[in-house]
Order: structure tokens, then C-alpha cells, then sequence
């Protein structure tokens, strides 16, 4: 897939790329060979969030067992769907995948994430599937924040809650050229590897109310943003024998809290709960 393939597919079918859905298009052989290769799509079944033109389509379709395109854009599920016409292992799905109800069945999912709701598909996937591998593409930005380490700048619930599902990787940075249209910003490659469950569903609701009240206010104590939180209903007082039980300075900022700690956190209230 280069520049000219774009021009040609997009005139031929009266397609363009959407701004406002992030539609920026690999040109890049050797990025769109290393991100197929990274996916080990051999015998396995493949979902992928956004194909746009199919730039890794081709290559995940060719080598799975089973391959599934989920694309909001109609133009691009019209040109997707006649690329594969007659390709039995192929189903191309013209959704949002914000809204879509897929079957948890996948072995891999990849996406060229837009930045505009990123964070939003990491968290459906994280939460409604359980793929043992995701891979995605997304502005360095949102990578720096995804593996960024406690008491750190990028640190922040984004971080946590990912980082409690999955093993987190950078496996390489893509500049603007690699795209078409160019963006303004360079370009990451993450690889989540899936952890085993520490919760039960119904636990990790209190983890995620946890979490985002530890850091709906960023300049608070830990306590207070605990004690104060619209989304729990703790007394002051349970919330400072809940920080002692842990051994956690309620007067520590929620950002300096590591996976372990906020894990440890949630699993003395649910106790005290009890």
C-alpha cells in the first residue's frame, strides 16, 4: 500500500479520508509488514477495529484462520467488502465498535486507534473481550500515558486501569511520513499481553470506582479525593482505617499509587464491606 494505491482506491470508489475520524492510511511496507508479523495471525482468529483501506488487512486475512473488519465508514466496508469477495475466512462488519455487540471470540485484536476515543475502545476491549493479545497503533502521546510509571507527568487512571488487564509494551515508533494524509505527530505500536483476573466482575467495579475517584481530583490527598469522591459513599473516618489496614499515607496524591497498591486498596474495602 502506497500513496498512489491511495489515490487510486479513493478516486475509483469517491472515497476520502474523514479528519474527524482520525483516517490517516500506512504507506509503509516495512511498518505494515512488522505489525502483521507482530500479530502472529497463523491459525488464529483475528479482529480488527477501523481496517480503513486494508493496509494489514490483506496480510492478517492471507495468514489466519479466521479474520473479522469491524469499519464504521460505509465507503471503506464497500471497498473492503469486494477486496475480499469470495474470501471464505473473511467477515467485513460495517459498525461502530463502541456500539457493537461482537461474540468474545477472538484470538487477536488490532487497531490503527484514532485518537478521539482511543481510550474508549481499549476500555470496551479490555472489559468485553478476552483476547490474550491486542495490538494498536496510536499517537505517541497516548502511548507515553498507557506505559507511564507512578508519580510520573502521564500518570493516570488511563495507566492503572490498562495496566490492571494487561502487560503493556512499546514495540516501535512510526513517524508522520509512514502516513497519508501525514499527521502532525509521531505514532506508537503497543502490544497488551492479557493478565489473569485478580477480581471477580462484580470486584473490579469497586477497582475502577477507585481508581477514577483517586484521580477526579488530581491536586487532592489521597483520602480526601476518597472521602469526597461522587462516585463512592465512604465515610472519612472508614477511609482513613481503610489507608492505615494499607499502609498508605492518606496524605499521598492518588497519581503516586502503584497497580499494586490500588489493587491492595480495593481488596481491604470489599473486605470491610463483608
Amino acid at each position: 500500500m502506497n500513496k498512489s494505491d491511495i489515490h487510486r482506491i479513493t478516486e475509483e470508489y469517491g472515497l476520502a479520508p474523514n479528519k474527524k475520524l482520525g483516517q490517516n492510511f500506512l504507506i509503509n511496507d516495512d511498518i505494515i509488514k512488522r505489525i502483521v508479523n507482530a500479530c502472529s495471525p497463523e491459525s488464529r482468529s483475528i479482529l480488527e477495529i477501523g481496517p480503513g483501506l486494508g493496509a494489514i488487512s490483506r496480510g492478517l486475512a492471507e495468514r489466519a484462520l479466521s479474520y473479522t473488519a469491524v469499519e464504521i465508514d460505509s465507503g471503506f466496508v464497500r471497498y473492503l467488502t469486494e477486496l475480499f469477495s469470495g474470501k471464505g475466512n473473511v467477515n467485513v462488519i460495517h459498525t461502530d465498535f463502541l456500539k457493537s455487540e461482537l461474540d468474545d471470540r477472538f484470538d487477536v485484536i488490532v487497531s490503527n486507534l484514532p485518537y478521539y476515543c482511543a481510550s474508549e475502545i481499549l476500555f470496551r476491549i479490555a472489559e468485553k473481550f478476552s483476547a490474550p493479545e491486542v495490538y494498536g497503533m496510536m499517537q505517541k502521546e497516548m502511548g507515553d500515558r498507557i506505559i507511564a510509571k507512578p508519580g510520573s507527568e502521564n500518570y493516570g487512571a488511563l495507566t492503572v486501569t490498562l495496566s490492571y488487564y494487561f502487560d503493556v509494551k512499546v514495540l516501535f515508533h512510526v513517524n508522520g511520513e509512514c502516513f497519508y494524509p501525514k499527521p502532525d505527530v509521531r505514532s506508537s505500536f503497543l502490544a497488551f499481553k492479557r493478565k489473569e483476573r485478580v477480581f471477580t466482575k462484580a470486584d473490579d467495579e469497586m477497582f475502577h470506582l477507585i481508581v477514577k475517584s483517586a484521580f477526579w481530583g488530581r491536586r487532592k490527598t489521597l483520602h480526601k479525593s476518597l472521602a469526597e469522591s461522587p462516585h463512592l459513599d465512604f465515610s472519612k473516618e472508614f477511609i482513613h482505617d481503610v489507608l492505615s489496614e494499607c499502609g498508605i499515607d492518606p496524605g499521598v496524591r492518588g497519581e503516586k499509587l502503584s497497580l499494586d497498591e490500588f489493587v491492595k486498596l480495593t481488596e481491604t474495602i470489599i473486605k470491610a464491606g463483608d
